[in-house]
């Protein structure tokens, strides 16, 4: 291989051949540059390792024209000396970009489904944000491609559709993905580390639906398309949460008892949890067809997980807004206590873990109230059953969506 020193004029100067020719530096061993035989000029450092082995090893700088001859000679030396203390600046760059090429984001998804999500009781939801959210942005990707304005476009965009709670939880679930993906030493860095978790919005767990929100939220679940509407016309009469009814199964019904029973592998809890089933909630389950295992299919008998675009149907046709499902969850709760109904018996029908009876008494006190709890689910939907009715003439609906005699 000849030797010259190199200069801009030299290397201007340089003619291709037939085959790859290189031109070392006579001021710098090691350095050199490789011109094609179609005339491409191309900055290339040459050395052998020092690691017992005495691989040699070829590390391209860069093209000459997008790299200066000042330049390119600055990071030869400095390459140099890295293998002078011993490093392999060659082998480390090949495996930056075999980890580039091998660490795409599907399978990083795919091991952590299978390593990590699948012990987690809220799995069926997080693989929903998953696939909604950030596969459908940035599959193909290679997860060290994706950084902190990544991260903060997606819950912008998120965000910006008017899904405040979506963004929160969409951040929520990227942030554990990429901390995992940190301790299996996949990642050296986090995208999410110093980001701010994203705002729910204001007053998003306090909502509450007044009665006339409520009859329009059900007289509109009545009419969009199934199995949404069913969906959400159970989560107000029995106060469950959405992936529960969401993920309903023939199995877990007692038709001949109008009983439900979810196992503990779905409640939050973790505890197996009892549902009575009062007139109307047993119509709505006993019309499904039974095509399959779950009770509410999407037609590729698959669980019904278009949430947000069917929550956008429902506030057309209800004229309802700003609020989310699990808001019924609270609504059904605060409509019981007003009706009289004790709160350990609501906690019990909600199934919390810690409710009204804790401490002490919570350790001593076993008993699950199935009377008083089928009671106040029947009461609560005979309350609703009157919000659907046609009003008498002299009755006004109050400011606060009570109903008011006309005086």
């Amino acid at each position: 291989m000849p030797k010259l020193h190199l200069t801009k004029s030299v290397i201007d100067e340089l003619k291709s051949a037939a085959t790859d020719v290189v031109y070392w530096d006579d001021s710098l061993s090691g350095f050199g540059l490789k011109v094609t035989p179609k005339g491409r000029k191309v900055f290339i450092v040459m050395y052998r390792t020092r690691d017992g082995f005495s691989r040699l090893r070829k590390y391209t700088i860069g093209p000459y024209g997008q790299i200066t001859l000042a330049i390119a000679r600055t990071m030869a030396q400095k390459i140099l000396a890295a293998r002078l203390d011993g490093q392999d600046p060659a082998g480390e760059k090949r495996q930056r970009r075999n980890k580039a090429v091998k660490d795409r984001l599907e399978d990083i998804v795919e091991d952590y489904r299978l390593r990590r999500l699948s012990i987690f009781r809220s799995a069926s939801e997080t693989n929903r944000v998953l696939e909604r959210e950030v596969l459908s942005r940035w599959k193909g990707r290679s997860i060290h491609e994706i950084g902190r304005q990544d991260v903060i476009k997606l819950v912008d965009e998120i965000n910006d559709r008017g899904a405040p709670a979506m963004a929160s939880k969409a951040f929520n679930v990227v942030h554990a993905l990429f901390n995992w993906a940190l301790g299996r030493g996949i990642l050296e860095k986090s995208p999410c580390l110093g980001l701010s978790k994203p705002s729910q919005g204001e007053n998003s767990r306090d909502r509450v639906l007044n009665d006339e929100e409520l009859r329009r939220v059900i007289f509109a679940a009545r009419q969009v398309d199934r199995p949404y509407g069913a969906i959400v016309e159970l989560l107000a009469l029995t106060g469950q949460r959405k992936s529960e009814v969401a993920y309903m199964t023939w199995k877990e019904l007692e038709l001949d008892k109008a009983l439900w029973t979810i196992p503990g592998s779905r409640s939050k809890n973790g505890k197996q949890h009892m549902v009575h089933l009062a007139a109307r909630a047993f119509e709505i389950i006993n019309a499904q067809e039974r095509s399959g295992d779950l009770v509410f299919p999407t037609n590729l008998d698959k669980p019904f997980i278009a949430f947000s675009r069917a929550k956008r149907a429902l506030d057309e046709v209800s004229g309802v807004h700003e609020w989310v499902l699990h808001d019924l969850r609270r609504t059904a709760v605060s409509g019981m206590a007003a009706l009289g109904i004790a709160p350990h018996v609501a906690d019990k029908i909600l199934n919390h873990q810690s409710g009204t009876i804790s401490g002490v008494a919570a350790v001593y006190q076993r008993h699950e109230f199935l009377a008083e709890r089928k009671a106040a689910i029947e009461l609560w939907e005979t309350y609703i059953d009157g919000l659907m009715q046609p009003k008498p003439a002299n009755l006004l609906q109050g400011n606060n969506g009570a109903v008011v005699a006309r005086c």
